[in-house]
């Protein structure tokens, strides 16, 4: 491979740092071959250039140095006429982006996610979070920006730009309260299921900070529950219904005017998880049921039978959830 990186030739080079790919993905240090990696990164052919970034992206680390020969390359590749170019680039920063390479790229990374084409824009806006994680001043100066994007008129886009939000969220739900009326929007006017989870976690993740929030977000999610086949979906739904309906209650302690509906709607989808042949979606039907019998104990005791039957179930798992249940089940008179 060495006398191969020294060829002037770039298809003989970029054949051996193909190889070095290989090599360093079983345990090989090839560290020593970074600067040919970066010449084939500049290689004018699309085809030699893509092994370059790959290689990059599998052998670039903070710890080498001449990823900072990369930044005027990432400059100069954010401003090709192919799409595919720059959506090359934009992947290999966020794999190897630095707290320099952050600070120095994330205007031209910005400036991309206003670009003519969705698939640059998505790119654009996906690796807007790994620069925040290295260089979280950027942040401020850009998110206005992102906030734009949730308004894309590709699906796609917006999905990428919620998936970063929510992230983000993670870290500090209060901030991105100002936020809830964009994110109730896209709850009620969506019909991309995986954005909708996001949207649906975010919403979850704000009601403590906003408990008014809680009884806006009843009937848009009861909604989803009736109206979706997709199991992760009213899953997250049902998930968040269990976490929001502790806020519902009035000032005298009673109940919202449809939460007790929600409340059955919830009990019964999870009834239908436990009661699947699938072990993933009854263990999810027994977690929910634990989450419901915080609020709503009176729901779950229904389900009295069902759960003492998962106590023969061959999983672990299953049998510690059905017993936890149990355990808040059980009272002085059923006990006799």
């Amino acid at each position: 491979c060495k006398l191969e990186l020294r060829s002037v030739d770039p298809y003989i080079k970029a054949q051996a740092v193909r190889k070095l790919t290989y090599l360093q993905m079983t345990g090989y240090d090839v560290s020593w071959a970074a600067f040919a990696i970066v010449e084939t990164m500049s290689q004018p052919r699309f085809a030699h250039k893509r092994i370059g970034y790959l290689a990059a992206c599998q052998c670039f680390s903070e710890s080498t140095d001449v990823v900072l020969l990369t930044t005027n390359l990432l400059k100069k590749e954010f401003q090709s006429s192919s799409q595919y170019e720059v959506g090359l680039a934009v992947n290999c920063l966020a794999n190897i982006v630095t707290r320099d390479l952050a600070r120095d790229l994330l205007q031209d990374l910005v400036l991309l996610t206003a670009h003519s084409k969705p698939y640059v824009r998505k790119k654009a806006v996906s690796a807007l979070f790994k620069l925040f994680v290295q260089y979280p001043q950027g942040l401020r100066l850009s998110f206005d920006r992102l906030k734009e994007r949730l308004g894309d008129s590709e699906a796609c886009v917006t999905s990428c730009a919620v998936n970063v939000i929510c992230e983000l969220a993670n870290q500090n739900p209060n901030n991105y309260l100002s936020m809830a009326p964009q994110f109730f929007r896209l709850l009620t006017t969506s019909s991309n299921n995986w954005m909708l989870i996001k949207v649906v976690k975010l919403m979850g993740s704000l009601v403590p900070q906003e408990p008014r929030l809680a009884r806006k977000l009843l009937e848009p999610l009861a909604t989803i529950i009736q109206n979706t086949a997709a199991k992760s979906l009213q899953y997250e739904c049902i998930h968040t219904l269990t976490l929001a309906l502790p806020f519902t209650k009035k000032a005298d302690g009673t109940d919202a005017r449809n939460a007790p509906a929600v409340v059955r709607l919830c009990s019964d989808h999870l009834r239908q998880f436990i009661d699947d042949p699938d072990q993933n979606l009854k263990y999810l039907g027994l977690v929910g049921l634990v989450e419901l019998m915080k609020s709503h104990p009176r729901a779950v005791v229904d389900h009295r039978e069902l759960v003492l039957l998962c106590l023969a179930d061959e999983d672990v798992t299953i049998r510690t959830r059905a017993l936890e249940l149990l355990t808040g089940m059980v009272t002085r008179k059923n006990l006799e």
